[in-house]
């Protein structure tokens, strides 16, 4: 059963709550950013890369945690792409993986980055997103700007530069992902860790949000207790999933629906590996190890024909 919700006034509250919110910031991060937009530029260089491939997008909810093995073992298949949100980036990280691509658009100063090696990787950044953030990046960097065409935003994208290109975006990175690898004419895209939803807990183990946690525990409260507190605090809606039960907020709700409208009209193949995820009204709900299985099967009997 997925939830009721009036989905104009759910992006409407949501756009008009980021703009509210963060106005002053996007300005300030934009105005220290032009250097680096300047410098690296935008999209346009890299899409030939995506062209044809499977690009995996991969989340930060919890159940990337059971896929970071087969993510290690696969990741340097030339067929796939990998691209990860900063969230994931940390646990990522600390199984081996180096994702092709990382893509931000955080506003605030967040430590994605702490203590990882980000040279070889290219990060996909927001044309406002935190200047703090970006400073500790040691790789390459394109740069986009948000498909909202409203008067508030013309501003910021006249001096970032119309050339860098626009991603839609459904309030979340996840959102943003997946617009960058369908423009890019991939020939599959699969979802990895974007739950979009939770039971217990919202973020896999590593992430930035789960240290956070970590340092505010004690023996009166350990990350268990701290985690399930905060996801009862955040129940908003609730979806079902056979006999499963799961939560989710109006940010996640809306990213969800925003990606459910999107997939609904893509002619490349759409497999979600994640829990909850995304409706199978819309995708091809499979296990990664299933979908890369499948990849075996079809370039032996590539060979084979060849």
């Amino acid at each position: 059963m997925e939830p009721h919700v009036d989905r104009d006034r759910l992006f409407g509250d949501l756009n008009e709550g980021i703009l509210a919110e963060r106005r002053t910031a996007f300005e300030r991060n934009l105005g220290h950013n032009l250097p680096l937009i300047r410098r690296y530029g935008g999209l346009k260089r890299i899409i030939p890369e995506l062209s044809g491939k499977g690009a995996v997008v991969i989340g930060a909810g919890p159940s990337l945690e059971k896929n970071l093995g087969l993510l290690k073992r696969c990741q340097l298949r030339r067929e796939l792409v990998y691209i990860a949100v900063d969230m994931a980036l940390g646990p990522l990280a600390s199984a081996g993986i180096r994702p092709r691509f990382v893509i931000s658009c955080e506003a605030s100063p967040v430590d994605f980055f702490q203590g990882i090696d980000t040279a070889g990787i290219h990060l996909l950044a927001f044309s406002c997103a935190s200047c703090v953030n970006l400073r500790k990046w040691r790789g390459d960097m394109s740069f986009y700007n948000w498909m909202i065409h409203r008067p508030e935003y013309a501003a910021l994208w006249d001096t970032a530069g119309r050339d860098l290109g626009f991603l839609g975006t459904g309030s979340l990175v996840t959102t943003q992902a997946a617009a960058f690898a369908l423009g890019c004419g991939v020939g599959s895209l699969v979802l990895v860790g974007n739950d979009l939803g939770f039971e217990d807990r919202f973020y896999a183990r590593g992430t930035v949000a789960h240290r956070n946690m970590n340092r505010t525990t004690c023996r009166i409260a350990p990350p268990e207790t701290l985690e399930m507190q905060r996801s009862m605090r955040a129940r908003e809606y609730r979806i079902l999933r056979g006999t499963r039960e799961f939560y989710t907020t109006r940010q996640f709700l809306a990213g969800k629906l925003w990606l459910e409208d999107l997939f609904r009209n893509v002619r490349v193949p759409v497999y979600d590996c994640s829990d909850p995820g995304c409706s199978e009204k819309y995708v091809a709900k499979m296990e990664l190890i299933d979908f890369m299985g499948a990849i075996d099967s079809r370039m032996v009997k590539k060979r084979r024909n060849t």
